[in-house]
């Protein structure tokens, strides 16, 4: 049986659970072109969306495949995490 939240994420990604694992896929809908700042609230231009990365949550260490999502003119991306569900802000370089 397969459950899936598309409110997840602010739209960039689809959380779908499946078989014991929660992997986070692009959603069968187009994503958004923006992201809203957590801070500010400012419209971020979405750059480049991968889903279904495994990776480490920065915010729970967890091991999981989520999401990673950059942003023109911003140095951060955002790590769509299962486990936490929600973008995980990470400082750019």
């Amino acid at each position: 049986m397969s459950y899936e939240r598309t409110d997840l994420y602010c739209g960039v990604f689809q959380w779908q659970a499946a078989d014991g694992q929660a992997p986070v896929i692009r959603p069968t809908v187009p994503p958004p072109s923006f992201v809203p700042d957590p801070r500010t609230g400012r419209r971020l231009r979405i750059s480049t969306i991968q889903a279904s990365t495994p990776a480490i949550c920065p915010a729970c260490s967890c091991r999981a495949h989520g999401g990673f999502v950059s942003f023109e003119d911003d140095l951060r991306i955002a790590y769509a995490c299962p486990r936490c569900m929600e973008l995980i802000w990470i400082k750019g370089a």
